[in-house]
């Protein structure tokens, strides 16, 4: 019921020439040819915000005349300005069939299904300064245990320069491909309200000018921590991206909740006093040619903070990624570490070390999943992935994971537990619509024991 006011009071207060709405988080090729573009100084906007908006994407591309660019940035000009005709259309609608054998695999950065099999339908409408779209679906077995949900409806409204959007919707900020720390799409989408800018190009003040394009993204949303229980909190969330540098993109990030908190003794009363934490990160992310080949370079830093800017004790992620592209075909390579581990020295246990962090792994959850890292606390992963698309509509990709996970047994010892993932995947255009199938071998080892198990993972897409 209160989605709905929200939606009403969005509507009521629209103002009269709203642009495309935003790029989802579900498509890495397009997300590749974007950053591509980024690579070459084509796009000058902050990239690694998504649901990344269309409007300072769409006054880069126009100042580009298409004969001017290098063969290698030809394929993914073309298929992000194919991307932009088809957000124009003033109504689209959709149908997705898909199974997941195991939902519970870690999966990057794109379209997340979250149930062993399903129905998706969706229809969008797009106008000057509305839009909305009302997906409905259906699903088996579904980690977050609705048989009927509505992920990926949203409506949202142009206000000035600001976008105003009441939304359930997946997010994933900072410019990692396989594990973002603070927002991703690990746990399922919240209801809830979001604000950023509409278009990033800076305006303002000469004196100022250094920050670059800038984009501020607000999230308000309701958190419903366990699934058996129907107690809902509080969440929100901010981001600050800006390109103060050719190549260069920087961002800061901060998020809260009703149940990040933290209890400690007063030592005069020695009363419990439970105050309320925050989390932050911060990322970056640099584009350069070396000897005329496109690398990028980023990281992201997670971790408590009660005051100042950087955060304490933080997990991280490094990584590097290359493009090789020409008129037809586009490659992305990557490479990239994730580490959630704390130092436990003194402690009795990690648990008990955990005030220093306040209760991660069972505060920051939606529906008893993570709603940053896909790799729980006290871990480390390195995968090694590679996306490739042609101008046919062929495309497929590769990745192998490498994981190790430090755990209790089950008398309170420490005990390691490795995975190693191989996962390959492709896709098609077949009867009229575009069918992806991914395929994935791993294997585990807890102790003196090893496992091998496979899982596919299939679906087929007919827009109308």
């Amino acid at each position: 019921m209160k989605l709905n006011a929200y939606l009403s009071l969005l509507a009521i207060s629209a103002a009269p020439a709203f642009a495309t709405p935003w790029i989802e988080s579900d498509d890495p090729l397009l997300r590749a040819s974007i950053e591509m573009l980024f690579n070459q100084g084509i796009i000058k906007q902050p990239i690694n915000s998504y649901p990344l908006m269309w409007q300072g994407i769409a006054r880069d591309l126009n100042t580009i005349e298409a004969g001017s660019l290098a063969a290698q940035s030809q394929f993914a000009y073309q298929h992000v300005k194919h991307a932009l005709e088809n957000a124009k259309q003033s109504t689209s609608s959709g149908v997705r069939v898909n199974y997941n054998s195991d939902p519970e695999l870690q999966q990057s950065f794109g379209k997340r299904d979250q149930q062993q099999s399903g129905i998706n339908s969706y229809g969008a409408i797009t106008g000057n300064r509305v839009s909305a779209k009302v997906s409905v679906n259906y699903a088996d077995d579904a980690l977050d245990d609705e048989y009927t949900n509505y992920h990926g409806s949203y409506l949202a409204v142009l206000m000035g320069n600001w976008s105003v959007s009441a939304e359930q919707v997946s997010h994933w900020w900072g410019p990692s491909n396989d594990n973002a720390l603070l927002l991703s799409n690990n746990a399922s989408p919240m209801k809830g309200l979001r604000i950023n800018r509409a278009n990033t190009h800076y305006v303002g003040p000469s004196w100022l000018s250094f920050i670059g394009n800038w984009q501020l993204t607000g999230i308000y949303a309701k958190q419903k921590p366990y699934l058996d229980s129907s107690e809902k909190g509080d969440y929100w969330a901010l981001r600050f991206a800006s390109t103060p540098l050719a190549g260069l993109e920087i961002a800061f990030s901060s998020a809260g909740s009703d149940y990040l908190t933290s209890t400690v003794k007063d030592p005069n009363s020695l009363e419990l006093i439970t105050t309320k934490q925050r989390l932050t990160s911060l990322d970056a992310k640099y584009s350069i040619s070396i000897g005329n080949q496109p690398v990028a370079f980023y990281t992201e830093l997670m971790g408590k903070n009660d005051s100042g800017v950087a955060p304490s004790d933080p997990f991280y992620t490094l990584g590097i990624e290359s493009f090789f592209g020409d008129q037809k075909q586009l490659l992305k390579t990557y490479f990239e570490y994730s580490n959630t581990q704390q130092d436990c020295t003194a402690q009795l246990s990690c648990n008990e070390a955990n005030e220093s962090f306040t209760n991660y792994a069972q505060a920051y959850n939606h529906k008893d999943r993570l709603i940053g890292s896909a790799t729980p606390l006290q871990s480390k992963s390195a995968v090694l992935g590679a996306h490739y698309h042609t101008m046919n509509g062929y495309a497929g990709y590769a990745k192998l994971r490498w994981s190790q996970s430090d755990m209790l047994g089950l008398i309170d010892t420490p005990q390691t537990f490795d995975r190693l993932q191989l996962e390959l995947g492709y896709q098609q255009a077949i009867f009229n619509g575009l069918w992806k199938i991914s395929g994935s071998v791993y294997k585990d080892e807890l102790s003196d024991e090893s496992e091998t198990n496979s899982a596919l993972k299939t679906s087929w897409e007919y827009r109308f």
